[in-house]
């Protein structure tokens, strides 16, 4: 397997945002991304900084490399202004939520890129319903080994993730009751969820060569795991977090992801049915989860794993430059995650589209 790991210095970092289209006049979902592609360029916005995804109600921004999580914070407002503008332009506004509060996933067309008709094709019912909206985080490392112990350092704390991230309480015009719906929905999806556990990149490597010998997938991108080894990029890529509405709140969850890949060698992996009954835990609950150490035999908040964490890892978000947006994780803590926000706007206003307003609004 071809790989770029080193290729940049270790542990720059980069995200993926997937925003919802909305239709300005109804609020709901609009599939408009071939128009926002069609008019990327005469924007002069770079082809691989606005992608498609699967669903054509969705556009990703793809962020450049940055050396330290500062300069991403302080890029991302711009960026996702250009991003927006493009939108407008077209007729649609941008909303960053995991999920829409209430239009129906299925009756979302597919995107018309030729990998995502397959993917249609191949998955069915399953593919319509992903009408959902991730972050993802990139941070580079040295090396095919440390790629492992990083995926599997971020893997044990993919439900503090969860928790951090939820913003999908809705589904359809429902409250789901999840902080986070999308965690579940994408669970639909092959090669999805946590990880497998790969004790060395050969065993990751012979993984994937299988599963491409036996022709279920062409190659490792179509493993859509919550944290993956992205050996093209020369990265690990942490999938777990729903989509942000706040610009810092991206910036925070990409810091404690670089500080977790920066200090891998100091965690051991955890076995996956264990943290799978935590994320469990989390996608229910969000903040209000409480996690179990399964080694001490005891439940612990969500909250205290957080606070204990940031300061666990201050000394190494100093030396990486991200400081101040690993301290953002504890103002996640006091003031509490998207899916409550959303939960606040529609018990006062017991409307959808107010939910849609806040989120048009507070998105760019």
């Amino acid at each position: 397997m071809e790989t770029t790991f080193g290729a940049t210095p270790a542990y720059t970092v980069g995200v993926e945002e997937e925003f919802q289209l909305v239709d300005p006049a109804t609020s709901e979902l609009s599939p408009a991304i071939e128009a926002l592609l069609a008019a990327r360029d005469a924007a002069e916005l770079r082809e691989d900084s606005v992608a498609s995804e699967l669903s054509a109600s969705c556009v990703e921004m793809r962020s450049p490399i940055f050396g330290t999580v500062a300069e991403l914070a302080s890029a991302l407002p711009v960026l996702r202004r250009r991003i927006r503008d493009l939108a407008e332009r077209c007729g649609t506004h941008l909303a960053a939520a995991g999920s829409h509060p209430s239009s129906e996933a299925t009756t979302q067309p597919i995107t018309a890129k030729k990998r995502y008709r397959k993917v249609d094709e191949e998955m069915g019912w399953t593919a319509r319903m992903q009408a959902i909206y991730g972050l993802h985080v990139h941070v580079a490392v040295p090396d095919e080994e440390h790629a492992i112990r990083a995926v599997n350092a971020l893997a044990r704390h993919v439900p503090l993730f969860v928790s951090l991230s939820a913003n999908s309480p809705f589904w359809g015009g429902v409250d789901t009751r999840l902080a986070s719906v999308r965690a579940k929905v994408f669970d639909l999806v092959p090669r999805s969820g946590l990880p497998p556990h790969f004790r060395s990149w050969e065993d990751f490597e012979g993984y994937v060569g299988a599963l491409v010998g036996a022709g279920s997938i062409p190659d490792y991108s179509l493993c859509w795991w919550d944290v993956r080894p992205h050996p093209r990029l020369g990265t690990v890529e942490l999938r777990a977090p729903d989509a942000q509405t706040a610009v810092p709140r991206t910036a925070s969850l990409a810091a404690l992801a670089q500080c977790l890949v920066a200090t891998a060698d100091e965690y051991s992996p955890e076995n996956p049915l264990f943290t799978e009954e935590n994320k469990w835990r989390a996608t229910r609950y969000g903040l209000e989860a409480r996690l179990h150490d399964f080694t001490a035999g005891h439940d612990v908040s969500v909250r205290d794993v957080a606070q204990d964490l940031v300061e666990i890892l201050r000394p190494v978000s100093q030396d990486v430059g991200c400081e101040a947006e690993l301290e953002g994780v504890l103002e996640i803590v006091d003031y509490g995650t998207g899916a409550e926000r959303q939960r606040a706007i529609f018990r006062k206003n017991g409307s959808a589209k107010e939910v849609v307003s806040y989120l048009v609004a507070a998105t760019a």
